[in-house]
């Protein structure tokens, strides 16, 4: 009896240990240049569509990149049509500051994509992201990543 708060505890921790991460994909930028060729593209499947989601996108840049903003073409099938958004994403804020976190000697930067966003099917899906900025070659992107999470109540 006197383990009883003990195991009351860690049943406690054991539950509220529950992954909420449904897809983590990473692309790795070659040599730290983005062209147009350069497509970061995944599949999933979503076993639950009663629930929401947050579809998250990361970003790991360093000080070689040019410009204070990234333009982004996503292309998906979430619902059940091709999609195609233009997403602007700053990485600096208006007085030339970064707004990513810094790891190393890269930043790191997450936005979300769509919040607690409700898949019409139990089916497969897929996302596209290319670079859609005015230059072929973008330099000091390392790395593209995308999570989808079920979002918090």
């Amino acid at each position: 009896m006197k383990y009883f708060p003990l195991l009351f505890l860690l049943l406690f921790f054991l539950i509220s240990c529950e992954n909420h991460t449904i897809l983590s994909s990473e692309k790795d930028i070659e040599n730290q240049v983005w062209t147009y060729r350069d497509t970061f593209s995944t599949d999933f499947s979503i076993k639950n569509n009663n629930i929401p989601y947050d579809i998250m996108l990361n970003i790991v840049y360093n000080d070689e990149y040019p410009f204070q903003n990234i333009y982004l073409r996503i292309t998906d099938n979430f619902t059940g049509k091709k999609n195609i958004d233009t997403v602007n994403i700053n990485l600096y804020n208006k007085y030339g500051m970064v707004k990513g976190e810094k790891r190393g000697k890269d930043y790191d930067l997450s936005t979300i994509l769509r919040k607690s966003f409700k898949f019409p099917a139990t089916k497969k899906y897929s996302i596209k992201i290319e670079q859609y900025t005015r230059n072929d070659s973008l330099q000091g992107v390392s790395a593209v990543n995308l999570y989808i999470n079920k979002a918090k109540k």
